[in-house]
């Protein structure tokens, strides 16, 4: 279970809180009265290396507010009675820890607390900038989800967090499918999560020329404006069909036969011919040739939901699988947000056939998403109906057996 970016709310939110915290800290300890070496230069003995004063901009400015910023790091740093307090504050924290029960250890760590907000009230200076940020900010860190998941399942395998842009959720898929043919596990969960539109996100979209930003639905393969931001979850349990169905399990979507990634080793945006093509025929590795020459039939139709989905930094490709598999498992392709004529000329070129706004019904057979990721990384899940006496087969016997 992985994301894309992380939970960036959070890290901007305690970015902000050690910025303002640090700013109050080096006002205090920036003043002429904790720092000698200040009074020195505004008594004539200039420090060549100082920065230029605030009072040379107007106040309230955005020069007269970056020059106040330098000049308090600079004199802050060079403040004795930071030095001083800094010398208390060790002599605090390096009082070891005892080696005894967990309530006495939490009792000493309480005392240095105490200690060090009595040391802050004596020298009448604010919270410190390292006390300003929140754990939470490393128990948002890429790998949390998948633990979580771990936690509310009870499920003591490996936890891990695989981060590959937008094909990430492909990614996710073939370590589950490699763990399962090799015996590794007989189920795995899967899945990508991503938060929600943050306004950096959105303004790194924008200056990247890749945001939809006309205040209309982004219908991809018409205009290529661009696409949506979005954030959300998609998560899946892949599992061995067999194994699962003894357990009475039915299988939901379709089969899974062949995953395959790849890198464009090429641009860290623009995608290669061959990268993509890697990714494909690894992918095809276990589909039959006679299938294969069927799934390549120039009759082959395509969907592209993504910019109407959202562009989520890992979870899209999920979402996008997901109506795949749903809707073929009922012969179907859901609608996308396009109608005849809107295709873009640079589209129209390659003479496909794309899925308009009433869907399409489709005879059964093989399927394929294929997910490029920013660095170049791809993936490619190839996948099947379900054969429903396998299925039916599998369950009477798990139903004839639990009847016994």
């Amino acid at each position: 279970m992985g994301t894309g970016l992380g939970d960036i709310t959070i890290t901007q939110t305690e970015a902000l809180n050690h910025e303002r915290a640090l700013r109050r800290w080096n006002e205090f300890w920036a003043a002429a009265e904790r720092c000698s070496a200040l009074q020195v230069h505004l008594d004539g003995n200039v420090d060549p290396a100082a920065p230029r004063h605030p009072d040379e901009f107007p106040i309230g400015s955005e020069e007269w507010i970056e020059a106040k910023y330098a000049w308090e790091e600079f004199w802050a740093a060079k403040s004795d009675s930071l030095q001083r307090y800094l010398e208390e504050a060790a002599a605090i924290q390096g009082e070891a820890v005892p080696p005894s029960s967990g309530s006495a250890k939490l009792t000493s760590i309480r005392q240095k607390l105490n200690r060090i907000r009595a040391l802050n009230k004596k020298w009448g200076c604010p919270d410190e900038p390292w006390a300003s940020v929140s754990p939470n900010l490393l128990w948002n860190i890429a790998n949390i989800p998948a633990s979580q998941i771990s936690m509310i399942g009870k499920i003591v395998g490996p936890a891990v967090a695989p981060v590959a842009a937008c094909a990430s959720f492909g990614v996710a898929a073939k370590m589950a499918v490699d763990a399962i043919r090799l015996g590794d596990a007989t189920a795995a969960v899967i899945g990508m999560t991503d938060p929600p539109p943050h306004p950096m996100v959105i303004s790194a979209f924008y200056n990247a020329n890749v945001l939809s930003a006309d205040a209309d639905v982004s219908r991809p393969l018409t205009a290529l404006k661009g696409t949506h931001v979005a954030g959300g979850s998609c998560v899946w349990i892949v599992g061995d069909a067999d194994a699962m169905m003894a357990h009475g399990f039915r299988p939901l979507g379709m089969e899974i036969v062949g995953v395959g990634t790849s890198s464009d080793a090429h641009h860290i945006i623009t995608p290669s011919k061959g990268g993509p093509q890697l990714a494909i025929k690894a992918a095809m590795e276990n589909v039959e040739a006679t299938d294969v020459t069927t799934w390549l039939h120039p009759d082959v139709i395509f969907t592209a939901r993504k910019g109407t989905f959202g562009h989520g930094m890992s979870v899209g490709g999920g979402w996008e699988l997901t109506a795949q598999h749903l809707g073929m498992a009922k012969g179907r392709l859901y609608p996308m947000a396009l109608t005849e004529g809107e295709l873009h000329a640079d589209v129209q070129v390659h003479q496909a056939k794309f899925v308009q706004a009433q869907g399409c019904e489709v005879e059964r057979g093989y399927s394929g998403k294929l997910s490029m990721g920013v660095g170049g990384i791809n993936s490619c899940v190839i996948s099947r109906p379900w054969d429903p006496q396998y299925i039916e087969q599998h369950l009477a016997a798990r139903a004839h057996a639990s009847a016994r």
